[in-house]
């Protein structure tokens, strides 16, 4: 079924730029491979991300901390939190990056960072505009931060982007694609509360709008219904194309999957009205998302891939890296770290499992504890495995690949024209794809599609 991506903090990533590390492989000496390969995945690119990056992430904090305790709105103040907490493990992640690679940590020299009042394109503020901001109140202060952010935000979407396209090393891209998803999902709220997002348009319009998400990580169709994991909660659009929450937990699901009718697994980041922690660790729902339960691993794991088989749960946190398997949904076995794009369950064989990466779909016939290629496949960005002798999948270019024979061969379907965010594939064979901007479905499977749902 299919899930998010990228990741980290957890994902869509360049599947090119993915590295498999650990979780096994074919040598006899999978840490020896994996440190054979790793200093030469980072290119210029990656090095130049992280050093502005890091620069870019301690001006947002600095401009978190100037929030104050009151005269402004708790809104405000969860999501200067919000902030800090996600972006100071992050520049901590860019420096021990910068440390792998043998590069200086150290701010690049001039970095492009001149201030947004001469147009600045990566949207750091000049010490003009943080003292002017130092020096607001109230109302003043709110509006102000908010406008600020919000260009700091588009600045840092930008840099992201042009990492996902020049980068090279698989950690690096991931987190520039979590920078993308977290960043954009906050600017959207920003503009919302500034009364210039799409829910305050559709008030004084006198209607609501039809939901637009910002970011899909995972879909999941029953019984005549398309449940879409996003940002904003998770959906259920019907096959008349009209969409709804589908519960009032509107949390951000980066991490999802079906485990039977009405049936699901999730994990990702709370909604600010509550005080849950800020990774959800593995939740659970079984009225179709009307209500989640909390399994295990609350303030500890954001799982941005998960899949289950049975009793079976297997999922990668974005935070470490790491690949985790449980069979109580309680207790977990760490089974390594490895870049991977996506992760699917065999329907039949618990123990079997593929995962995406650079260098094509990986295989695992003992519970993800080691990985081999699945010889004369084509690099897929995303898979699922919807029954014993067939596989999907989508290349980085948005092609939808079909084996009729559990990976042994490979027959190019349709061409999406973009990459997918998610994909999955019904019991009745639809297939459906999340896109920028619509979500479309296939009844012939992927050689045609057409649009089920667009916000655009």
């Amino acid at each position: 079924m299919v899930r998010t991506r990228f990741t980290l903090p957890a994902a869509g990533i360049a599947v090119a730029g993915l590295l498999l590390a650990g979780c096994g492989g074919d040598s006899d000496d999978p840490g020896a491979e994996a440190s054979a390969t790793a200093p030469a995945s980072a290119n210029g690119a990656d090095a130049d991300f992280a050093r502005q990056m890091i620069e870019h992430h301690a001006q947002a904090i600095e401009m978190a901390r100037l929030v104050p305790s009151d005269g402004v709105s708790a809104e405000l103040t969860d999501l200067a939190a919000a902030v800090e907490a996600v972006q100071q493990p992050e520049i901590d992640q860019l420096t021990a990056m910068l440390e792998r690679w043998g590069e200086d940590p150290s701010p690049s020299s001039g970095g492009g960072h001149d201030g947004h009042g001469g147009g600045s394109a990566d949207g750091m503020m000049s010490a003009e505009d943080m003292d002017a901001l130092g020096a607001a109140t109230g109302a003043e202060f709110e509006r102000l931060w908010l406008e600020m952010m919000i260009e700091h935000h588009r600045g840092a979407i930008a840099m992201a982007e042009a990492e996902l396209a020049e980068g090279a090393d698989a950690e690096a891209l991931a987190l520039a694609q979590a920078v993308v998803d977290a960043q954009e999902a906050e600017i959207a709220q920003m503009e919302t509360m500034l009364g210039g997002g799409a829910g305050a348009a559709g008030a004084a319009d006198g209607a609501a709008a039809a939901p637009a998400f910002s970011h899909i990580h995972g879909l999941g169709a029953d019984a005549g219904l398309l449940y879409v994991a996003t940002h904003e909660g998770l959906y259920e659009i019907s096959a008349a194309g009209a969409a709804a929450l589908a519960g009032p937990d509107d949390h951000d699901f980066m991490g999802f999957t079906m485990t039977g009718a009405g049936e699901f697994l999730a994990s990702g980041h709370p909604n600010s009205r509550t005080d849950l922690p800020g990774d959800l660790g593995l939740l659970e729902s079984a009225d179709g998302g009307a209500s989640w339960v909390g399994r295990s691993l609350s303030g500890e794991v954001d799982f941005h891939a998960l899949d289950a088989k049975g009793s079976m749960v297997y999922g990668w946190s974005s935070g470490t890296g790491e690949l985790l398997s449980s069979t109580d949904r309680t207790t977990w076995e760490r089974l390594g770290q490895v870049g991977l794009a996506d992760l699917t369950v065999h329907p039949d064989d618990d123990q079997t499992l593929l995962i995406t990466t650079e260098d094509g779909p990986r295989i695992s016939a003992d519970g993800g504890r080691t990985f081999g290629p699945l010889d004369g496949a084509p690099v897929l960005f995303l898979a699922d495995w919807p029954r014993t002798a067939e596989l999907y999948g989508v290349t980085p270019d948005g092609t939808v690949q079909h084996s009729p024979d559990g990976g042994t061969t490979w027959h190019q379907r349709s061409a999406l024209g973009e990459r997918p965010q998610a994909i999955t594939v019904g019991a009745d064979g639809a297939v459906y794809a999340a896109l920028e901007d619509s979500i479309v479905v296939s009844a012939d499977g992927g050689d045609t599609f057409t649009e089920l749902y667009t916000w655009a």
